[in-house]
């Protein structure tokens, strides 16, 4: 809270002494593209001082720069275009210079779009893969007259919760929950940072969190959790105590689905690196294994783990594409290795595996801005069908 009110606070300072020197510069007969030119050199030399004072508060983390670059951006600069074009009003003022003072005006409208509308815009997020295993599974029970043709004509539809993120569980998170619900999955799969808070706080906070994961156990038989980068292995297995949730620490489990096996495996963040190399090793199994197989992670750079033995799919969070995606570019940021168009969210192919990567319900707290531009939040619905019965990964 502390770091918004300083934000805001340097944003007023950049915006007005820019803003102001501007005019003066103007009324002294100053040519319009040095007085941009200075005013810009102004405002970049005031928010990067500023932004140091923000690491004074809290300490060094690359997004208090990016909170304070975006306030400034977002109420600074059209404070400053705001200035000009009231105080400069009686001068003969340059078109270049109005044209670049509306222009700044401009950022207000996307900086409430993007902290006050995008964020909380949820869409659903609907893809479909042919699973060969699936096939053949199909083919092996109609020729032994089993259900095979149930095999064969269903699908496994899994539901995708990523990076809820969140300090508390509220209207919002419960109407992704219900949203995703309503689809019916067989599987729902929550890939890390279920939640972002201190431990101090974990008692009082946890169970809004265990009522929302009774609330899928209620509704779906099989359900699963991996640990990302704000929550723990600990903090998740005392969130869903004995509802029926499985935390996947480096393990694996196997069920059916209408007469279909599947095998997921899920990776710890920050755990032992042999242990999940070990377990990618047994998920990914004997080749022509007729068994679907599902690598869970948080970050969708576990699909590693699996690059010399592919599988059916990978399923991953933590990039919430970005957060900020800028057209015919796509996210500048996504805070993992893998190429930018498969962090960007969506389902992919790489390294041979169809990979799935959420662009997450939450948003990054802390001392991140609170913001969306250009990447809505989602829920995924994943529909794994008989290969030949559906599309693969693009």
């Amino acid at each position: 809270m502390l770091l918004n009110y300083y934000c805001v606070a340097a944003a007023v300072l950049v915006g007005a002494v820019a803003g102001g020197l501007a005019v003066r510069w103007l009324r002294g007969g100053v040519s319009s593209w040095r007085v941009l030119g200075r005013a810009a050199g102004v405002g970049f030399v005031g928010t990067v001082v500023l932004a140091g004072g923000g690491l004074l508060i809290t300490g060094v983390d690359g997004f208090t720069l990016i909170h304070v670059a975006y306030v400034v951006g977002t109420v600074g600069v059209p404070l400053a275009g705001g200035i000009v074009l009231v105080g400069a009003r009686g001068q003969a003022r340059p078109q270049v210079v109005t044209a670049v003072c509306v222009l700044a005006l401009a950022a207000v409208p996307v900086g409430v779009y993007a902290t006050y509308v995008e964020p909380f815009w949820l869409r659903v997020d609907r893809v479909e893969l042919a699973v060969p295993a699936m096939l053949a599974v199909g083919e092996a029970g109609t020729a032994d007259g089993g259900d095979g043709a149930d095999a064969v004509d269903g699908r496994i539809r899994i539901g995708v919760l990523a990076d809820l993120q969140t300090t508390g569980v509220g209207d919002y998170e419960r109407d992704a929950v219900e949203r995703l619900l309503g689809f019916g999955p067989d599987v729902v799969v929550l890939p890390g940072d279920l939640y972002q808070f201190d431990a101090a706080v974990f008692d009082e906070r946890a169970p809004g969190f265990a009522r929302l994961i009774e609330r899928i156990v209620g509704e779906v038989p099989h359900v699963y959790l991996v640990s990302g980068n704000t929550d723990t292995v600990a903090g998740l297995r005392r969130i869903v105590g004995g509802s029926g949730a499985r935390v996947l620490d480096n393990e694996i489990d196997t069920f059916e689905v209408r007469g279909v096996p599947v095998r997921v495996g899920g990776t710890t963040l920050f755990g032992d690196e042999t242990a999940a190399r070990r377990m990618a090793a047994r998920l990914a199994g004997p080749e022509g294994a007729d068994v679907v197989r599902i690598l869970i992670g948080h970050k969708p750079d576990a699909i590693e783990l699996v690059r010399a033995t592919p599988v059916d799919l990978a399923i991953a969070g933590h990039t919430h594409g970005g957060q900020v995606s800028l057209p015919l570019f796509g996210p500048p940021l996504t805070l993992t290795n893998v190429p930018r168009h498969v962090a960007a969210g969506g389902l992919r192919e790489l390294h041979g595996t169809p990979i799935y990567v959420s662009t997450g319900v939450g948003r990054e707290r802390g001392n991140a801005p609170q913001l969306r531009l250009g990447v809505r939040p989602s829920i995924g619905i994943i529909d794994l069908v008989p290969s030949g019965g559906g599309s693969g990964a693009g």
